[in-house]
């Protein structure tokens, strides 16, 4: 009998064993110690920073940038004034304000401004002091890029036609070109007088010549069948690529460009372009001032000019202080911020090459950036444009681009309407402006397991943590370009900083879903509130009637959960709170909104979808966080908002907002179940747009637009879901616009034609695929036709018309 139940114990004995074999095995469990993480700031070695008006001041060491005094992260986006119709400017510097751009940058393209020697153009739509006198309205900096050359798929990269076949080198010493530039920074210099950061103004930077001794542009002028010719000088050219790439070879010219760099910021400074920031291209060996510029860097996953589709590294953490993407470089790392210029937001296509760059990759890119030590972002681009014509005289770059448009795939496309990207890349944007001051000092740590990570690796939690040994911030994202991932179950992460371990989550483990990303804060004050760990990611903070309120989003997949140090005396709504080993957990439900309050501050804790149409609106000490999924611009003491395609939307206030009132529309109360929000019904009246549109052929449509009446819409869209070749749109005689296929719709935007709609109609024609066509392969799997016995292969849906609405709403 004793054996018998020896024998029952030792089995139940070896099935528990087995059992908690099994769990340690199915959890993912990671662990990194920046107990040791330390980090010297060194100040006085650049020459950059100054004064503004009164008590203000922009400085720069090397880790980051100060803000009187203040650590802050810039969050740039890039924005061509002169590839967008100067009428809607403001509305759409209001637009990337919106969406948490804190800079704006903007290159001066020579050639437009000088199309002939000596005869300078800065009206209309290259009036480029009104647009930065627009920015100044709209309390938004600005980063000017005044070339000579400034690439950014420019006809002749920006450089005039009639230098080419002058008797000297163009982007080099020679007098005679310096000449030339000189008269150029000296014409820029009288549009931007008195804007500057110094006199109150927008500028705080200025981006001197673009990608030098790195890469340059075709000229336009060429013969069919010769060699392509390169916007550099001869000596330049075995470094000289197309594209953003890496140099691995050195440059034997360094010291010849030193000196043609630092000349041109004397000529700027001397032609008045005096600024706390100069930037210079610094990725893949291009040259910098050496101490006189922030060398700023690029990350592009879906390059058009590479001949390979292959993943790349940008989505893979690592000390990007030390090793900048595109490295080698040709200055000292470990003396400059990092700070990046051109993160891929979008791309560019070849009619040969097709990248298709889905608005889902851009955030997991800005998590793993920020999350490897940059201090920066630059967006380019984000905002989308046209390229202007005269005629059939192009400006766009000769290389088998899109001949009008630059849309660019960006988060604000070429018409003005917003992308997905626009939405996920506004939490990181918000979480940078407001928190950025305890996020810069921190410095990164890369686990041990990163190193083993191949970009097609989709087993292995692809994180980092930022910290100064005490308290940080744990980045982690899962997705990759041109690999699909997989969800990563039962993971848990053990960060050690001084002071003890803390596990993420507090107990158990959580799921990364595929494509997702997460910020999670440790050991971190917020509001006074000490909070151990926290899994839900910082979005706003803000004051409102004296009291702080702070807004947490969580991520789909994790169950949201706050640490709070100590026993804390807490009010809650939504959620449960317990005291356990002397701290305070507050927990909820995933999807759902919740709230507590601890001390003088408000806590906000919202699902990540209705975190990606949330932003901040008000007067300091009066904000709110309104949320909505039309496009909530500030206008004043107003809030303008669009929505395009329907006349009715909704409009919550937190905190509750005692009443919303607009002479434009027809306002509603809602009953909001969670008792948080204030929401409202908004609805305008329905406007069905008189146009008319003929199918011609298989081919060709007739647009007829005479009768457009836009004095109640903010803009129409026409949306053509094809799949074919490419599409042209052609107006009074030129082309208005283009499309080369990408495997989505193609969208237009009505309202910059009105005028001569009324008297013309628009055109458009369609190609189809071919068979053998080079870009298949870029193209979605789903969109690629069965070709079968065809040669080519044309199809196009009804067009779609779609009305956009704005009103003006006022909080009460």
């Amino acid at each position: 009998m004793k054996k018998k139940i020896f024998f029952k114990l030792s089995l139940i004995t070896a099935l528990i064993f087995c059992g908690n074999i099994c769990i340690l095995s199915a959890q993912n469990t990671y662990r990194i110690d920046v107990s040791g993480t330390a980090y010297e700031v060194k100040r006085g070695h650049l020459d950059l920073g100054a004064k503004g008006l009164g008590d203000e001041s922009i400085g720069v060491n090397n880790f980051y940038l100060e803000r009187n005094g203040k650590p802050f992260i810039p969050v740039i986006g890039e924005f061509h004034y002169s590839r967008y119709p100067s009428q809607y400017w403001d509305q759409e510097i209001k637009k990337m304000k919106s969406g948490g751009i804190t800079v704006i940058a903007t290159y001066v393209f020579w050639n437009m401004h000088e199309p002939k020697e000596g005869v300078f153009n800065w009206s209309d739509d290259f009036n480029l002091r009104r647009f930065v006198q627009l920015c100044k309205e709209n309390k938004i900096d600005l980063i000017v890029r005044i070339g000579p050359f400034a690439h950014g798929e420019i006809r002749n990269g920006g450089l005039p036609d009639w230098l080419y076949g002058r008797p000297f080198e163009v982007r080099s010493n020679d007098s005679e070109f310096l000449k030339h530039t000189e008269n150029l920074y000296n014409e820029i210099g009288k549009q931007l007088q008195g804007l500057y950061y110094k006199d109150g103004g927008p500028i705080i930077g200025i981006q001197i010549e673009n990608e030098y001794q790195h890469s340059a542009a075709p000229w336009a002028i060429t013969y069919s069948g010769a060699e392509r010719e390169y916007t550099s000088a001869r000596r330049d050219r075995k470094i000289t690529q197309v594209g953003v790439g890496v140099n691995d070879s050195g440059n034997e010219f360094k010291d010849y460009g030193q000196t043609y760099m630092k000349g041109l910021k004397t000529m700027a400074k001397k032609a008045g372009m005096d600024v706390p920031l100069y930037t210079a291209t610094g990725w893949g060996f291009a040259t910098i001032i050496n101490n006189g510029s922030i060398p700023v860097m690029a990350g592009y996953a879906y390059p058009f000019w590479e001949d390979k589709i292959k993943p790349s590294p940008f989505y893979l953490f690592k000390d990007i202080h030390k090793s900048p993407d595109y490295a080698p470089v040709s200055y000292v790392t470990e003396d400059y911020p990092s700070i990046a210029a051109e993160l891929g937001t979008g791309m560019s296509v070849l009619y040969s090459r097709r990248p298709r760059v889905p608005g889902e990759s851009f955030l997991p890119m800005m998590v793993r950036t920020i999350g490897s030590g940059s201090n920066g972002l630059g967006y380019y681009m984000y905002h989308g444009g046209t390229t202007p014509s005269n005629g059939f005289y192009m400006y766009s770059e000769g290389f088998g681009l899109s001949n009008k448009s630059y849309d660019y795939q960006s988060p604000i496309r070429e018409f003005g309407n917003t992308g997905k990207g626009f939405y996920e890349l506004r939490l990181m944007n918000n979480f940078l402006h407001f928190f950025g001051e305890k996020l810069a000092p921190l410095y990164p740590e890369i686990p041990q397991t990163n190193a083993q990570i191949a970009s097609s690796d989709t087993s292995t939690l692809r994180y980092s943590v930022r910290s100064d040994g005490k308290r940080g911030f744990l980045f982690m994202h899962n997705y990759q370009d041109h690999v699909q991932t997989k969800d990563l179950k039962n993971l848990q992460i053990n960060v050690t900083p001084l002071g003890g371990n803390i596990q993420f989550p507090n107990t158990g483990t959580f799921t990364l879903k595929s494509g997702a990303s997460a910020v999670f804060p440790f050991n971190m004050e917020f509001g006074g509130v000490e909070f151990k760990s926290a899994m839900v990611q910082p979005l706003l903070k803000f004051v409102n009637k004296g009291r702080n309120y702070y807004v947490f989003f969580s991520v789909d997949g994790i169950k949201p959960e706050l640490v709070l140090k100590g026993n804390v005396k807490t009010e809650v709504k939504g959620a449960k709170s317990v005291f356990s080993e002397e701290n305070t957990v507050i927990s909820g439900e995933n999807g759902t909104s919740f709230e507590f309050t601890a001390g003088e501050s408000t806590f906000l804790i919202i699902p990540f979808d209705k975190a990606l149409h949330t932003t901040l609106s008000g007067e300091l000490g009066q904000q709110y966080a309104v949320i909505s999924k039309a496009l909530v611009l500030e206008n004043g003491n107003k809030l303008d908002m669009i929505s395009t395609g329907t006349e009715s939307w909704q409009l919550e206030t937190y905190p509750k907002a005692a009443s919303v009132t607009s002479a434009e529309a027809k306002i509603s109360p809602l009953k909001n179940n969670d008792k948080i929000f204030a929401s409202w019904n908004i609805s305008t009246t329905k406007i069905v747009p008189q146009l008319k549109i003929t199918q011609f052929d298989d081919r060709h449509f007739i647009l007829d637009a005479k009768d457009l009446d836009l004095s109640k819409l903010n803009d129409v869209f026409i949306k053509f879901d094809y799949r074919g070749d490419r599409g042209v749109c052609m107006l009074n005689g030129e082309i208005a616009t283009d499309n080369l296929y990408t495997s989505e719709a193609w969208q237009l935007g009505l309202k910059r034609y009105q005028s001569a709609l009324k008297q013309n109609e628009m055109y458009f024609y369609f190609m189809p695929m071919q068979k053998d066509a080079p870009y298949l392969e870029y193209l979605d799997k789903n969109v690629v036709p069965d070709f079968l016995q065809a040669k080519e292969f044309l199809e196009i849906k009804t067009p779609e018309i779609i009305p956009e609405y704005k009103v003006s709403v006022e909080l009460k």
